[in-house]
């Protein structure tokens, strides 16, 4: 593949990733060989066959542990977070202040959307808030949940404004629906 020049206001970044992208049906290897790293010196490290990029924020905290991911409770917070606090949240008790309904969204999308509604929810002080995944079928250990709900838990758990999240009370959406519990924003 050859190499065009950028267009105007791309991530040259971006562009270098996707260089060595080949069509459907193309020879040669799908993929560009991962670059060499150095050998860890700790050989309870194994090595990376390449090095994980910091996103924003993104994946400078590791993610908190998923305490339940069924099909009828989705329930995970961080372990500083207060217990008293986290079971106002399971509750209803506090009230969310902002919604975001991922009916219709692709997998990919669902993600983003999230992701973007999370970081707008922050900076603009909301607190708690609902994320409405839908229920769905066909993914999940039974195959009972639906794509997005299998994977909600583990999204969140691994977002570093979150601090707990909760199936919400049957009468706001029950297991289609979640109450996320948030940092308070750094300024």
């Amino acid at each position: 593949m050859t190499q065009r020049k950028p267009p105007a206001g791309t991530d040259l970044d971006w562009l270098n990733e996707i260089a060595d992208i080949k069509p459907l049906g193309a020879k040669g290897p799908a993929t560009p060989a991962l670059p060499k790293m150095p050998k860890p010196t700790n050989p309870d490290i194994p090595e990376l066959p390449y090095k994980p990029k910091i996103i924003m924020g993104w994946n400078d905290a590791p993610a908190f542990p998923v305490l339940s991911n069924t099909v009828d409770l989705i329930s995970g917070h961080a372990p500083h977070m207060e217990p008293g606090l986290f079971k106002q949240l399971a509750a209803g008790k506090l009230r969310p202040t902002a919604i975001l309904d991922l009916h219709g969204h692709g997998e990919g999308d669902a993600w983003l959307e999230l992701v973007d509604f999370l970081h707008a929810c922050v900076e603009n002080d909301h607190r708690t808030v609902m994320v409405i995944h839908g229920k769905g079928t066909g993914y999940g250990p039974a195959r009972n949940m639906g794509v997005i709900k299998f994977q909600i838990g583990t999204w969140l758990a691994s977002h570093p404004k979150v601090l707990a999240f909760h199936t919400a009370l049957p009468q706001e959406g029950g297991s289609g629906a979640l109450y996320v519990y948030l940092k308070r924003p750094q300024r």
